[in-house]
């Protein structure tokens, strides 16, 4: 047991390691991203909020860099709810970007509605070159995703109780799996079908009022210029979300390592690391603050060299390194229960939630257990229960378009290669709008040069 033991305390001297350089890489980033006018500083409600965010965290590096110790407590114990409310917010973008993406998938074939044709759509042809498509991949995952991508845009023409059929199925799938797993998927289809509910904070109020807007919308009289308003409109609100979602994201990564070095430097310090990193990210801190008051000053970049140049390979074996050993905690934790309740315990394994791969991860353990029928047919049961609640009084372009998001939630509940032309012939030949299926089978030609992209 010792030396599992100090195993665990030379991984925790690893973990703060790569947490300073973390911080010292992702504050620089950040604040670069200030500076150029990526990341806050433009009159929107919501990023002011996260700029009065970044300006706390730079608060607590520069007391942290002044007093050291000395500053330990009372950093460790705002921390948390800095964290908190940028996790919050992080939520709340994903809410509201939810909904844009229905209503971009609605303008974005509207659009076609608009254009002529020289030739008639072939129904045939166009459902054979979709499956050349579909699957040329003789990779399975790969032609998952293809047939997901599918699924979300091709016009939907099943009926509710079809639709609801594909939904139960796919929750049946999770009565083998654990409560986690199965609460992921429920906020996926939640998600995707923008029911995730809207905050009534003052920082979200203009993107409140565009989705109550756009609730409005009749898509059957919109005119061509309507038309194309209305998509720069939503086209616009989603990159600012999109930009937010990133100034949010690099924000939590910032937290994330600095709670981590405040937290391992009391016992786990690597102190060579720790002597080029802290004054580079003082200096940093330094200029974020002078960006926010408004003042055009140049970043003190002498301690910058040194910590960058220290970096210099080290951060990708140290991560491979962290990675690889962290299992070494969950074991050692569960055969020694007196450590894991012990005060060094929780930071050790808080510590690991920190610097896990996900920037919004829980903090507090998440209680697992496997799920019942009982459980699965609640939770199943639920949600769809919401989505029957959502899909009344709405449009019926409206709820396709809902549909069409869900759909691809879905694990691919086809079984066979003819099921699948089946489905892509039914949707085709059961759209009457034959400007809604060239618009579809476009969308679907994009999304998949994006992937491959990707």
């Amino acid at each position: 047991m010792k030396t599992e033991k100090n195993a665990i305390g030379q991984l925790q001297k690893a973990y703060d390691s790569l947490a300073w350089m973390n911080l010292t890489a992702h504050l620089y980033d950040l604040t670069e991203g200030v500076r150029d006018g990526r990341y806050g500083m433009d009159g929107n409600l919501l990023d002011k909020d996260t700029d009065d965010c970044y300006g706390q965290l730079l608060g607590h590096i520069r007391d942290y860099a002044e007093a050291g110790e000395n500053a330990r407590e009372r950093i460790l114990k705002a921390l948390p709810k800095l964290r908190e409310h940028v996790t919050e917010r992080a939520e709340q973008v994903q809410v509201f970007s939810d909904a844009l993406m229905i209503y971009e998938y609605l303008f974005n074939r509207a659009e076609y509605s608009f254009r002529t044709y020289d030739k008639p759509f072939d129904n045939e042809e166009e459902a054979k070159e979709i499956l050349r498509a579909v699957f040329r991949s003789e990779d399975s995952a790969e032609t998952n995703l293809r047939i997901q991508i599918m699924l979300s845009q091709l016009p939907v023409r099943l009926t509710k109780s079809r639709f609801f059929d594909l939904v139960r199925g796919a929750f049946s799938i999770y009565g083998n799996s654990d409560t986690e797993a199965l609460s992921g998927f429920r906020y996926r289809i939640v998600s995707a079908a923008a029911l995730l509910k809207q905050s009534d904070d003052r920082a979200f109020s203009e993107y409140r009022r565009l989705t109550e807007r756009l609730s409005e919308v009749s898509f059957d009289d919109l005119t061509e210029d309507e038309c194309n308003e209305w998509e720069d409109c939503v086209s616009d609100a989603a990159d600012s979300l999109k930009t937010s979602t990133d100034y949010l994201s690099g924000l939590q990564d910032c937290i994330n390592a600095f709670y981590t070095v405040v937290l391992l430097d009391a016992g786990y310090e690597d102190a060579e690391t720790k002597g080029y990193m802290l004054p580079a990210t003082g200096a940093v801190a330094d200029f974020g603050f002078a960006l926010l008051a408004g003042r055009n000053e140049a970043l003190a970049e002498g301690s910058l060299g040194p910590a960058f140049a220290y970096m210099e390979g080290k951060l990708e074996p140290l991560s491979e390194r962290v990675l690889k050993d962290e299992a070494k905690i969950d074991a050692y934790c569960e055969n020694d229960p007196e450590f894991k309740n012990s005060e060094e315990g929780k930071t050790v394994l808080l510590v690991k939630r920190l610097m896990s791969t996900s920037s919004f991860a829980p903090l507090s353990e998440q209680e697992t257990v496997m799920v019942d029928e009982a459980v699965l047919n609640r939770e199943t049961d639920e949600v769809i229960t919401l989505l029957e609640e959502s899909l009344k009084g709405r449009s019926k372009t409206y709820n396709r378009a809902v549909m069409a998001a869900v759909l691809k939630e879905l694990p691919v509940f086809f079984n066979s290669h003819t099921e699948v032309m089946n489905y892509v012939l039914h949707s085709l030949k059961n759209c009457s709008a034959e400007w809604e299926k060239r618009g579809a089978v476009e969308m679907f030609r994009r999304m998949l040069e994006g992937a491959e992209q990707e």
